[in-house]
């Protein structure tokens, strides 16, 4: 059975895969549902002012009279964007350099130098310091939570490659002359599965991160993702004058979908290493 077919068939039969599968699934389908249709404009006065649930509106309104439920399915289109765009970005940095580290031994210690660099950097502070003076937009956002974390995934991989490299068929394809470029692209086939569990795990960390920075006022303000909701309930005093409808959807969906990545990285990982051992 080739390896492929036996992680799938692992897959298949996790539960916690599943789980998360069908959190993310539903998640995304949302998103792309919310580009055709919203129940109203979720920045337009369309209610009564800090409405609870009702039937009308289902997730109650603003200070403003913006309908919750309508934000909260158009604020997971820049959530799951800077989710994946994040972790994108960390693979675009983290994948090349975690294998020449991993491949030849001369770049392996100046390059891993350079990633401790980045991983002694505070990273929430530093998202707050960047978004001070540069007002960032759901790209650049992304952009930067993804250069600030690769080091993780550089490391996974520089890991994995040394370790892959010391196997008697690598080591015969190096003395037979095989290039160099060859033997590191079937290095990276071998790991392949691996790279999407970090990736899956750098998605999660850039729901976080988006999260936080929109919560302290510092994220894409106009996108609306959820995290900003919750800044607009903080400054609106939801909480002081009983507007739990405000925060409650919106905190549960950020933690439900973190955890629907999580799930399934660990999944993915679980799955591979099951398979290589």
């Amino acid at each position: 059975m080739k390896k492929e077919d036996s992680m799938m068939s692992l897959l298949l039969h996790d539960m916690f895969f599943k789980i998360g599968f069908a959190i993310v699934g539903f998640f995304v389908a949302m998103a792309i549902i919310s580009f055709f249709y919203l129940p109203y404009n979720p920045i337009a006065s369309t209610g009564p002012l800090w409405s609870p649930p009702s039937f009308s509106h289902p997730f109650g309104t603003t200070a403003s009279g913006q309908d919750l439920f309508s934000q909260w399915m158009y604020g997971s289109q820049p959530t799951l964007f800077v989710a994946f765009f994040s972790a994108f970005v960390s693979a675009l940095f983290g994948i090349p350099i975690g294998l020449l580290a991993g491949y030849f031994k001369r770049a392996d210690e100046p390059l891993m130098r350079f990633a401790d660099i980045f991983l002694i950097l505070p990273i929430l502070p530093l998202l707050i310091v960047i978004a001070t003076f540069v007002r960032p937009t759901n790209v650049s956002a992304s952009i930067i939570i993804g250069v600030l974390s690769w080091p993780w995934m550089a490391r996974t991989v520089r890991s994995s490659a040394l370790s892959i490299k010391q196997s008697p068929y690598i080591e015969v394809a190096i003395m037979s002359g095989t290039p160099h470029l060859h033997i590191m692209k079937d290095i990276f086939v071998h790991i392949l599965p691996l790279i999407i569990s970090i990736s899956i795990f750098s998605a999660t960390g850039g729901i976080l991160f988006l999260a936080y920075m929109d919560y302290l006022g510092v994220g894409p303000i106009t996108s609306y993702a959820w995290g900003t909701t919750l800044f607009f309930a903080q400054t609106s005093n939801a909480l002081y004058v009983g507007a739990w409808w405000w925060i409650v959807p919106f905190g549960i969906s950020i933690g439900i979908l973190a955890m629907g990545f999580s799930l399934i990285g660990y999944s993915v990982e679980n799955a591979y290493r099951g398979v290589v051992a």
